[in-house]
């Protein structure tokens, strides 16, 4: 579950900041990081997993198969749910840039204040939103934190995601068990997650990294869809009729390197995206 809460985060990161892709989100000890390398990145790192006092304890769930021989049951258990702390840094060439990025993760993330489902990775969906704290008080007093992590103390988001982590079914013998079911009001009863259609639009400015002109006729390409387009003079280029979710626009444009970047649509209104691309 680990893996996959990390990914939900930098993926809505990635897409919704001056990022333009995943890959500029670490996610190693910072102690480890070496500054000299230079362009914007976001440090995510868990520092502490504990279960949460939030929500119910685990407990056995019996589907009993009456059968002639009244020999055995199936058993689910029910997910234990774990408060995640996580530890969010900026890293940049300057202060300032810092700052800037991680105000727009800030600005972001309160939007988020619970993972909304249709964000969450597949690994993760079934069970409704997850609670997020943003930089509340940490789990750790925040002294002792950044001098386990053996660095200097830096600006930082501290965040908390509760997230269930079940165990796999068994079966065994039929016996009388108490029955212990989590309900969740955001869940439905197959799991499967309904997603509405809705007129929104993702739109965007692709430029030279070295002239910072607009460049024309690149190719841009919604991954995963049929959904292609490409910038006019002006290097604009933008699509419409989108459902809520975490996209890869694939761009290719002659001369210059190809580059996927990440963007997060969340809410009816138009998500813009300026995009840098580096000469071959």
């Amino acid at each position: 579950m680990l893996i996959f809460v990390l990914q939900t985060l930098a993926e809505i990161l990635a897409g919704g900041t001056s990022l333009v892709s995943t890959e500029q989100i670490e996610f190693s000890h910072p102690s480890n990081r070496k500054e000299e390398t230079g362009g914007p990145t976001l440090n995510l790192y868990i520092y502490d997993i504990r279960e949460s006092k939030q929500f119910q304890h685990s407990g056995k769930q019996v589907e009993r198969k009456l059968t002639r021989a009244l020999q055995s049951a199936s058993v689910n258990w029910s997910p234990s749910w774990f408060d995640i702390s996580l530890l969010l840094t900026a890293w940049d060439r300057t202060a300032l840039g810092e700052h800037q990025l991680l105000s727009e993760a800030l600005t972001l993330l309160l939007r988020h204040r619970a993972l909304r489902e249709e964000f969450l990775v597949p690994e993760l969906r079934g069970y409704g939103n997850l609670n997020m704290t943003v930089s509340l008080e940490p789990q750790i007093e925040a002294g002792s934190l950044w001098s386990a992590l053996t660095i200097p103390l830096r600006p930082a988001l501290y965040l908390m995601v509760s997230v269930p982590v079940e165990p796999q079914a068994a079966s065994v013998p039929l016996v009388w068990e108490r029955i212990i079911r989590l309900h969740n009001e955001f869940g439905t009863e197959n799991g499967s997650i309904e997603t509405i259609a809705r007129q929104v639009m993702i739109a965007g400015a692709v430029k030279s990294a070295v002239t910072h002109l607009p460049l024309l006729e690149t190719e841009v390409k919604v991954t995963g869809t049929q959904k292609s387009t490409t910038t006019n003079k002006e290097g604009l280029f933008y699509f419409e009729n989108l459902r809520f979710g975490n996209y890869v626009l694939a761009l290719n444009c002659p001369g210059y390197l190809p580059q996927n970047v990440n963007v997060l649509v969340d809410s009816p209104s138009c998500t813009f995206k300026e995009i840098s691309l580096t000469p071959a």
